[in-house]
């Protein structure tokens, strides 16, 4: 029998694909200033996306947060 791990659990391929993330997003940015966009206001503005995207990740994150700390159940509940 073969123990094969899957292919994200080898070592160092979190930090290539975080790098390569990375270096998408930037591209993405970068791009944007390249294109025009019939938006105006907030939504014009360089890097809406990765912004506003990281600001909705952080919000949900909270929420998630104080949802679990409002409906947790005891350790116990289920003896």
């Amino acid at each position: 029998m073969q123990d094969r791990s899957h292919w994200l659990d080898r070592p160092g391929l979190a930090r290539k694909l975080w790098i390569a993330f990375a270096v998408i997003l930037l591209a993405l940015v970068v791009a944007e200033m390249f294109i025009t966009h019939s938006h105006s206001g907030v939504m014009g503005s360089l890097g809406f996306h990765a912004w506003f995207g990281l600001l909705v990740g952080g919000v949900s994150i909270a929420l998630s947060k104080v949802w679990k700390a409002a409906f947790k159940r005891k350790d116990t509940y289920y003896d």
